[in-house]
């Protein structure tokens, strides 16, 4: 079973850090960690939509024994996922697959300038049992591509989603 969450700190695949800017279009990333019944991380995955990538793997930074399952024939996956939707609606909630459990979900409109910077932000929706770290500072600090013949004018809206769950399976 999973216990309360203390997020773990991740550095993932190079792919994040090497990114000249987010896309305005629809994309998702995730980092989904496997742990064992002690909480002690055992593989770490990277997933992105953008075509030109594949799944790579991460390095967990921190760990935290919060996550550990209650029998040793158990492991945990925790994914921390992060989406963005261009537009002014914000976006639906997608169903969670069969087993996971929602550990904690945010959505951010953003007001995104000509020249890709985060230029509003407010939380509009906020759920689940483990506050999130990653907020509208962060967000701030990100850069959005713009296209070429945007202007420092030009106002995009969009929405980030942040989603934090995970399950318990047996192992046989």
């Amino acid at each position: 079973m999973l216990r309360s969450f203390v997020p773990l700190i991740i550095a993932a695949a190079p792919v994040m850090a090497s990114t000249p800017g987010l896309s305005v279009d629809n994309w998702w990333e995730k980092i989904t960690v496997t742990m064992n019944h002690d909480g002690q991380a055992q593989a770490c995955r990277y997933e992105t939509s953008a075509a030109s990538a594949d799944a790579k793997d991460c390095t967990v930074v921190g760990a935290s024994s919060a996550a550990a399952t209650s029998a040793k024939d158990q492991y945990a996956t925790i994914t921390f996922e992060r989406r963005f939707s261009p537009g002014g609606a914000p976006p639906m909630e997608s169903a969670m697959a069969a087993g996971d459990k929602l550990l904690g979900r945010q959505v951010m409109a953003l007001a995104i300038d000509g020249a890709g910077k985060v230029s509003g932000c407010k939380v509009i929706a906020e759920s689940g049992d483990t506050g999130l770290t990653y907020g509208c500072d962060d967000v701030a600090a990100e850069r959005f591509q713009t296209g070429a013949s945007a202007t420092a004018a030009d106002q995009r809206q969009g929405f980030m989603t942040i989603l934090v769950y995970g399950h318990t399976e047996h192992v046989v």
